[in-house]
């Protein structure tokens, strides 16, 4: 029990800015406009309640992943519970629990989108590539999420079924 409190003190000590406010803001158009006086990039992180941003990361958010997104991002989160936090979700096409978004300096393109969570170490290299100026956005990426699916054999192939006579399936 002291483990849990303990934690979550901490972690909203490292989200804290200099003046001692939180890096989060809820309000997108808001976080839009200072993303573009402050030219850095939005990251929008998606969840439901009122700390839901940290179950974007498996584990617990790392003293260099709160640093990193309040000296190089305007952050906002997004409560999926509220009426305008779904239809925000919507608009981004995030349709599970958690999912996070990451535009380019100018904040007018999407950069990253990702539905789900990501590890810490994911998380840092996708959020320190387009803290970099430098990166040009050219599309959306995504983390490739590789699915092996088994199937079992095909009867009508037999038992040992020959070289080249294997089916593809698709999922």
């Amino acid at each position: 029990m002291n483990t849990a409190i303990l934690t979550v003190v901490l972690t909203c000590a490292l989200l804290a800015g200099q003046n001692g406010t939180s890096i989060w803001q809820n309000d997108y158009s808001k976080a839009q406009e200072q993303a573009a006086i402050q030219k850095k990039p939005l990251v929008v992180v998606f969840g439901s309640g009122a700390e839901g941003w940290v179950k974007v990361v498996r584990g617990a958010p790392t003293p260099d992943l709160t640093s990193l997104l309040a000296d190089k991002y305007v952050c906002v989160y997004v409560d999926t519970t509220s009426p305008v936090g779904r239809k925000l979700a919507q608009d981004f096409e995030i349709t599970g629990n958690l999912g996070l978004v990451i535009s380019d300096h100018a904040g007018t393109s999407q950069a990253f989108w990702h539905q789900g969570d990501l590890t810490t170490k994911t998380m840092l290299h996708y959020l320190e590539k387009y803290s970099d100026p430098r990166v040009a956005v050219r599309g959306t990426e995504t983390v490739n999420m590789l699915r092996t699916s088994y199937y079992p054999p095909d009867a009508s192939l037999g038992n040992a079924p020959a070289i080249g006579s294997m089916r593809s399936r698709s999922c």
